[in-house]
């Protein structure tokens, strides 16, 4: 494990010069350099708010994007560490997202302080930002809850017994935001169901698959598992197939990585909230050079979201 650490701890060191070549090259080429930092490298996910993020600068000849990021979600130390040296570096712009939350605050404060204006993506920072881009996280749960009930029909399973949630992360608010909205609407349409509190599996795909084994064999009554995230969707997915009860068991999950597109195709995961994180990544972007403009931006853009069943591929 050592020698583990001490290898990502060279390679981060190795990274940032990089980083800040890109930056420089910019400004000496005149171009306005935006941040683009990410909650992990290790997700299809992010990967396409990077795509986004590349799309805008391609189109957009004078501006550059560099993106950063820790390599998974529960990296928080490092992500806040990468946030502090980014400001150091002093960019026109940063478009972030981050599970740092409060850890985060002081970095951002100080980017404002410097004029640079700061755009948040998928989750917010507690403290004021120059404008915030994400999923209605509240109304995707809803739509999760909705599609759940839905399958409950088609399949003929009484809606009654045990629906359980595999969570990615604890605390952070774009997570109880999608789970809150998903809890009280199944609440409304299915109050004799039991509502597990949610399994926290810290973002990772083999935490995820067994926890929804242990869920599996711990309750015989168990309806439904609602993943809150691609991470869990996948691992939720891989229980669910080992297990032989994708028409027993009805799971809804968000995002779409490759992974949880097959689940779908296979009819192990049978709905997918589907968030347009592409549109996270280039409207960041667009929305930070508007600010550099001087353009008022509105505290909150919706990024939108969508239901997506087999059938639908």
């Amino acid at each position: 494990m050592k020698k583990i650490t001490l290898i990502l701890v060279i390679l981060a060191m190795m990274v940032i010069p990089v980083f800040a070549g890109g930056q420089q090259e910019a400004a000496e080429n005149g171009k306005t350099e935006i941040a683009l930092i990410i909650k992990a490298t290790d997700s299809g996910f992010w990967q396409k708010v990077i795509e986004g993020g590349e799309k805008y600068a391609a189109e957009n000849a004078d501006v550059n994007v560099t993106v950063y990021g820790p390599a998974s979600e529960a990296d928080v130390e490092e992500a806040i560490g990468i946030l502090e040296n980014v400001v150091e570096s002093g960019p026109d712009a940063i478009v972030i997202a981050t599970n740092a939350g409060d850890g985060a605050v002081p970095a951002v404060q100080n980017a404002l302080s410097q004029g640079i204006p700061v755009i948040t993506v998928d989750t917010k920072i507690p403290t004021d930002v120059t404008s915030h881009l994400a999923t209605d996280n509240v109304l995707g749960g809803k739509l999760a809850a909705d599609a759940m009930v839905e399958f409950f029909d088609e399949y003929g399973i009484a809606k009654k017994g045990t629906v359980a949630i595999v969570a990615a992360v604890a605390g952070v608010d774009t997570i109880i935001e999608r789970d809150g909205g998903f809890i009280d609407q199944l609440k409304i349409l299915a109050p004799e169901i039991k509502i597990l509190d949610p399994r926290y599996v810290d973002n990772d795909i083999a935490k995820s698959m067994t926890t929804a084994e242990d869920l599996i064999t711990t309750y015989d009554d168990l309806i439904g598992i609602y993943a809150d995230n691609n991470h869990t969707g996948d691992g939720v997915a891989l229980a669910i197939e080992q297990a032989g009860y994708q028409d027993k068991i009805m799971v809804v999950a968000f995002d779409d990585d490759e992974d949880e597109i097959i689940a779908l195709k296979n009819g192990v995961i049978k709905a997918l909230i589907i968030q347009d994180s592409f549109n996270m990544g280039y409207s960041g972007c667009a929305y930070a050079v508007k600010a550099l403009a001087g353009e008022t931006l509105p505290k909150f853009v919706d990024t939108g979201v969508q239901v997506t069943k087999k059938e639908d591929l």
